[in-house]
């Protein structure tokens, strides 16, 4: 399903009027509108978190290596 505008969607290569949709159909787009957004911030996030654990784990290599020496 592919949203194409805020009043249209595209499922299986059919278009659709959200507004012609039943209350459920509307509410299941936004539904699946607000599960994509929440994706896409928690890829970020997840992006975010591997950078930190890969300095992180740098700075640990440093000060061990350091205190080896």
């Amino acid at each position: 399903m592919s949203e194409e505008s805020k009043n249209t969607l595209t499922f299986e290569g059919t278009e659709y009027a959200v507004e012609d949709l039943s209350p459920r159909g509307q509410m299941i787009v936004g539904l699946v509108a607000s599960v994509r957004e929440e994706s896409s911030d928690l890829q970020v996030r997840l992006s975010i978190l591997r950078a930190a654990e890969i300095t992180f784990s740098k700075e640990l290599e440093d000060i061990l290596n350091d205190e080896v020496a």
